[in-house]
């Protein structure tokens, strides 16, 4: 969650739902270099702004629950 302050001085807890790279490696708990592995392999998407990367937290989510072992 985010914290936001409106104009009017109440705060809102936002939930993200983008990601900057140091944000989605720490949200999946791995090292630069693997998280790098997954960027430069096409496991996961991201979207690239101005310049900016940024990762949809649904698409981390699902690149997860496909590994997931019964």
């Amino acid at each position: 969650m985010e914290t936001r302050i409106t104009k009017q001085g109440k705060v809102l807890e936002v939930e993200k739902i983008w990601l900057t790279s140091k944000e989605a490696q720490a949200y999946l708990g791995v090292s630069v270099h693997f998280f790098k592995d997954l960027r430069a392999s096409a496991q996961i998407r991201f979207y690239k702004v101005r310049g900016a990367i940024f990762y949809k937290k649904s698409d981390i989510d699902r690149l997860v629950e496909k590994g997931r072992v019964v």
